[in-house]
This record gives C-alpha cells, structure tokens and sequence, in this order.
C-alpha cells in the first residue's frame, strides 16, 4: 500500500498516457484518487468518454438521469460517453474512489476478443458492481509503480491499465457466456515437438539422450519417440544426430574452432569419437568438409 497516496494521485495525474496496447488505442484524461468527507457533490455533467468509479472507503449515492443507487467499499460503476450523472456524499463520511477517465477505440489490428471487449463497454450499465476480480488491488499497483517510479514503471502502469480494462469487462459480464475463436498453436503433437525441437537445440552441447528429453517434456521415453516419429520420419537418436550434424557444419564453415574444440563444443568425449560421428553421417570426416568449404 502507497504510504502517501495523494503525492502518487499526483504524480499519476501528470503521466501522459496516450497509447496503443494490443487493439486498443487508450486516451487517458485523468487517473486519481478523490479522497474527501464532510459535505460535498459533483453536479449533474456528462463525459465524451468512459470514466470508471472504484470505491476504496466509504460509500455515496450517484445519479443518472434514469435512476439512482448507493455505491459502497469493493464496489464500482462505470458511466459510459454521453451518459449524464451526479454524485452526493452520505451523512460526510470519508470517500475514497479511485478514477480514471479514458477515451477508448479499436485500431486496425482488431481482433475478434477485443472486438467483443469494446462491444461490451458500450453496453455498460451504469450500477453497482462487486469487486470479485481484484480490481482495486490493480489500481493500487498502479499508484505504487507512480509513486516509487522504478525502471519500467510506464509501461506497466499501461498494462495495468488494460488489466483494468479486461477485468472490469468480465465482472460486467460475468452472468454472460459467449463463445468465440482466439489464436491457437498447432495441434497436440505439433507443439509438443516444436518443444522438442528446441530443447535439442538449445542442448546440442551435451550428450543428449531420449531420457533427457523425456524428463523435460514430463513424458515418457516411448511418448517422445512416437511424436519424433510421426513428425520426422526418423528416431529419436537420428533426429538428435541430424541436428548435432547441422550445427557441427555451422561451426566448421564459419568459425575457427579447431576439430578438437567442436567436438568438446557438441558433447563428445573425444575429437576420435567426433570424428567417426562425422564420418559416419556424412561419409567423410570433418576436417575434409572444412577444407571443401573454405575451397567452395
């Protein structure tokens, strides 16, 4: 929790944050805490734009021009542009709400989910909502990352605000099911030997084995070999030959590692046992394919 929150209201207020994150192209023309007591109203008026109300103390009784309700502690409403509305305390108790009110439009890298999310803003009924998706504790972090302003802190105040955004369109529809395609990655077995492929090329220095491989994809030995398989046409051993081959003609061609050197590079006990590797795979040992390169 911010130790002095009105210094980071403050400093929150003089951000500039004018950006575009993912679909959404954000304005933000305020971002604050209000925090007063006593007597006190905000008069009837309208915005061209959204303004979201988190309540973090106390309670008072908003105003539109079709009805009225009390918002309390852990509760928002939303007014959406154009909607008119006033605001009134209740016997002048302490209020704190926290604020922010944004211009919101979709860009021309839309897509399907923040199409529906836009959509469903501007459907926003300006009622009560129960904060069950931890949106005040986003807008805290928010007010910390402003006030400490350590490294990095704008861009995550950005993403917070879309976690914002996000998270206050599921609590509006939560009683709402809708169903609609995102991007997926590639089937089941595809994906799990992309997986395999990049471990085995992150771990082409090392005496690999299909155990290994296994035991990080949290599979057993004969799931590993079925996947390399169906997606090679080799086994496992083959496959994790093929790509230590590849990677010993990258480093022969285009660096000046002796033999010796790239066969410890590559996890072979000896230049002996590379060599014969090589030779085997390729027909003719390394030191002629390094020659033939350097004469090509």
């Amino acid at each position: 929790m911010v130790h002095d929150i009105a210094k980071a209201s403050r400093k929150l207020s003089q951000l500039d944050l004018k950006f575009k994150m993912d679909s959404f192209d954000i304005e933000m023309y305020w971002f604050r805490v209000m925090a007063i007591e006593n007597d006190w109203k905000i008069g009837r008026h309208t915005h061209s734009t959204y303004e979201f109300h988190f309540v973090a103390e106390g309670e008072s009784i908003v105003r539109t021009d079709q009805h009225e309700f009390t918002i309390k502690k852990n509760q928002f409403y939303i007014t959406r542009p154009g909607e008119y509305h006033e605001q009134l305390n209740i016997d002048g108790k302490k209020y704190v709400e926290y604020s922010m009110n944004c211009a919101i439009t979709l860009n021309n890298d839309t897509d399907i989910e923040q199409t529906i999310v836009n959509e469903r803003l501007k459907k926003a009924v300006c009622k009560p909502f129960d904060d069950n998706n931890g949106i005040l504790d986003l807008f805290e972090k928010v007010l910390i990352c402003a006030y400490e302003e350590k490294i990095g802190f704008y861009s995550a105040i950005k993403h917070y605000i879309l976690l914002i955004l996000l998270s206050t369109v599921q609590v509006i529809n939560e009683d709402m099911t809708i169903s609609y395609k995102v991007p997926l990655k590639h089937k089941k077995g595809d994906y799990r030997f992309k997986q395999i492929k990049q471990y085995v090329e992150d771990n082409v220095h090392s005496p690999i084995i299909t155990k290994d491989i296994a035991t990080f994809m949290y599979l057993s030995d004969k799931q590993v070999s079925r996947i390399i398989k169906k997606e090679t046409g080799i086994s496992t051993k083959q496959y994790i030959n093929k790509i230590k081959l590849k990677r010993a003609k990258e480093l022969l061609k285009n660096s000046d590692q002796s033999i010796k050197e790239i066969s410890e590079m590559l996890g072979f006990s000896s230049e002996y046992y590379f060599n014969q590797f090589f030779k085997r795979e390729e027909g003719y040992p390394p030191g002629v394919f390094r020659i033939n390169t350097v004469d090509v």
